[in-house]
């Protein structure tokens, strides 16, 4: 189901779990790795990012929330195997873990208290 007042159709959460040995180089996640992707898949439809640390008592540390126009945009993006190759080994240059990625499709968008 497409909901034609938001702007996105497809939101990518990003999940890295908590760990005692947990390593995560925020100023480059923030410097380097974002704009890479940014670059990469801006022709596929990507529209922006969300960067959150999670609280202190969350199985995860930091979530990385992504949109893109279309669910199509996503799976070409994913699909450009020279790119993705490029952006998955950069994640070692940032953090010691292997993050974990749900895929879903808006079912409503905008905010809450507004037509």
């Amino acid at each position: 189901m497409t909901n034609p007042t938001a702007a996105y159709e497809v939101v990518i959460t990003i999940l890295y779990k908590r760990t005692p040995d947990f390593k995560f180089d925020m100023e480059y996640f923030l410097q380097k790795h974002i704009p890479s992707c940014e670059k990469a898949w801006a022709s596929h439809g990507l529209l922006g990012a969300t960067v959150t640390e999670a609280a202190a008592d969350s199985a995860y540390t930091v979530i990385n929330s992504i949109r893109f126009k279309t669910l199509e945009g996503w799976q070409n993006a994913t699909s450009d195997t020279e790119q993705i190759g490029l952006l998955m080994a950069d994640i070692a240059n940032f953090t010691n873990q292997t993050p974990e990625f749900v895929v879903g499709t808006v079912v409503k968008g905008g905010m809450f208290g507004t037509s």
